[in-house]
């Protein structure tokens, strides 16, 4: 295993020791800059950090000066839980290497993504002080939750001069240059309780989500029907409802909440006046209906040849690997904040489908790819 490698592989592993589970992404941060701290103090490299709450910072590493062809790398720095560790075949925060697969939670999402950058940005700075176009790296806090970091990242103007951004997540041999949005919604019934054996004294809020349930299916039919050539159609699902008190009680309450994923075709704008029309065409006497917009981020929809794509598909020629298929990505990135128009973007990186499933882990030869295209990229940046 090539030096940088086996620098890579350590780096992970002491970043994916920290059980950053909502909290304490301050001490990975801490964990990179000691690991750039030779160019930092040389000046090659600079480091910032935006806080978002105790314990949490979000770091930005600067390399070169000037806003000229910016390339922005970014990586969230927390996971989610790992729920019943018992369960694990090999401890979640131990980072244990068996087979050539490195296992632990964010081993796949996405701490292999970031160390990969992390450490191709430090051979990029020590080969070339002094690089042609400029890079700029982000590892930001909350983006499991709801992509606090970069909501604050971006807030703060801190992606407005990308000429492009690489997001470090899990994709395998696969370049992505678009990504769906996302609506989580809520509506609530009011009715009015009642004894069963009389369900006429009452309003039963059960049948006004229900005739929501109808009224929606037609109002966001047109929206599905609408497709796009990386990210397919949108998708609209009820995922969860509740209501009721008892079984001989009429429901004077009831809720559900639905899932939406957007694309630039049938946006979250389309999608929210469609929830409106539905709410508002729900007429069952004595039952009130209000919808809650919970949490919104919209589509991200780049070029499939864009020029942060053409740079990947050259790194991975570089290192004698095949190109990259070239699809959209039906989740949800931190693009969807700091992707501004007229940005390049491509998610990019190593990992598989265990994301966020028990014994979480990365295959090495995936890892160690990346971390090679990664470099080649930077150096014909």
């Amino acid at each position: 295993m090539a030096d940088y490698q086996t620098e890579a592989l350590a780096l992970l592993q002491q970043i994916m020791a920290v059980p950053t589970v909502g909290t304490d992404e301050s001490l990975v941060a801490d964990i990179i800059e000691d690991y750039l701290a030779p160019l930092i103090k040389a000046g090659v490299l600079t480091t910032s950090r935006v806080n978002f709450a105790p314990h949490r910072d979000n770091l930005i590493v600067r390399y070169g000066d000037g806003d000229a062809h910016l390339l922005g790398l970014t990586g969230h720095m927390d996971v989610v839980t790992a729920g019943d560790e018992t369960q694990w075949a090999y401890a979640p925060f131990a980072g244990t290497v068996v087979d050539g697969r490195l296992y632990g939670r964010g081993a796949t999402d996405m701490k292999a993504g970031l160390a990969a950058m992390v450490v191709a940005l430090k051979r990029r700075a020590m080969e070339e002080p002094h690089p042609a176009h400029p890079v700029v790296l982000f590892a930001t806090v909350g983006e499991e939750v709801d992509n606090y970091g970069a909501r604050q990242l971006a807030a703060a103007g801190y992606a407005d001069h990308l000429d492009a951004l690489l997001v470090g997540e899990p994709t395998g041999a696969v370049i992505k240059p678009a990504q769906r949005g996302i609506i989580d919604y809520t509506v609530t019934a009011k009715g009015k309780a009642a004894h069963s054996s009389q369900p006429e004294l009452g309003a039963n809020a059960i049948d006004g989500l229900v005739a929501f349930h109808q009224a929606v299916g037609a109002a966001v039919a047109p929206l599905l029907a609408h497709s796009d050539p990386l990210l397919g159609h949108p998708t609209h699902s009820i995922t969860l409802i509740q209501g009721g008190a008892q079984v001989n009680i009429i429901p004077e309450a009831a809720s559900l909440r639905g899932n939406i994923r957007t694309i630039p075709a049938a946006d979250n704008e389309q999608f929210k006046a469609a929830l409106e029309a539905a709410v508002h065409a729900v007429d069952i006497p004595g039952v009130d209906l209000s919808l809650s917009v919970d949490s919104t981020l919209v589509p991200v929809g780049t070029p499939a040849d864009n020029v942060l794509v053409q740079a990947l598909q050259a790194a991975r020629t570089a290192n004698d690997l095949e190109a990259a298929n070239v699809t959209g990505d039906t989740g949800i990135t931190d693009a969807a904040l700091m992707c501004r128009p007229g940005t390049a973007l491509a998610i990019y990186g190593p990992g598989n489908d265990t994301s966020h499933q028990t014994d979480e882990f990365v295959e090495l030869t995936d890892f160690n790819e990346a971390l090679a295209v990664y470099g080649s990229l930077l150096a014909n940046w």
